[in-house]
């Protein structure tokens, strides 16, 4: 039976050479592929298709270097969540030095619009902290899904030692509030950090 390493590892392989394919669209096969992931992605979100797409190749690109730095200390140990540009980077390493140049590259990834850090200076999370921080996760998507006034495709969260992180767009005040309101609602929640806009921000067209 294969470690969860090498199986990560080998599904990174898989995904970076999938979408190496559909990006060099130098065939009429390449590029039906490719506009039939991007359809993929549009249904999956309430947003125009070249936004996700970018978001989509941003994480891709990030990981690609995170895997490159070094796969135990950065690419296993980080996970980045991406909206609209913005990118949300969650989990631990061993030095505020690593923590610093996984900020500085990721900033230097073209297309990047803000680099939200939230990486913690520890040592690997036990298998019981995982386990409840995907609880943390999955609790919030389930809460959301069931919620009429949220439109939980806008939106993405990711919990990590407890901390429950969201990212994502809210059509309305009142929105915004349901969603914090689920948020600290969650079990197991010590604290929620708040990386939602509004629909009309004006940082969203810049």
């Amino acid at each position: 039976m294969l470690s969860s390493s090498i199986l990560k590892t080998l599904t990174t392989a898989v995904i970076l050479g999938v979408l190496a394919h559909f990006l060099q669209g130098c065939s009429p096969t390449g590029t039906v592929l490719g506009a039939g992931a991007r359809t993929g992605l549009a249904l999956a979100e309430d947003r125009p298709v070249e936004e996700i797409w970018g978001d989509t190749l941003l994480k891709v690109t990030i990981n690609k270097k995170l895997l490159e730095t070094s796969f135990s200390e950065t690419f296993w140990s980080l996970n980045t969540t991406i909206f609209e540009g913005r990118v949300l980077i969650t989990g631990n390493v061993k030095n505020t030095t690593l923590r610093d140049q996984v900020s500085q590259m990721v900033w230097g990834v073209k297309g990047v619009r803000e680099v939200l850090n939230e990486i913690e200076i520890q040592e690997t999370n036990t298998v019981t902290q995982i386990a409840r921080d995907k609880f943390i996760q999955t609790s919030l998507q389930a809460r959301m899904l069931g919620d009429k006034i949220v439109s939980d495709i806008n939106y993405k969260m990711i919990a990590h030692n407890n901390v429950l992180y969201i990212i994502g767009v809210a059509q309305s005040q009142a929105e915004l509030e349901k969603v914090v309101a689920h948020a600290r609602a969650i079990r197991y929640v010590k604290r929620f950090v708040n990386y939602i806009w509004l629909a009309d921000n004006p940082s969203r067209s810049r």
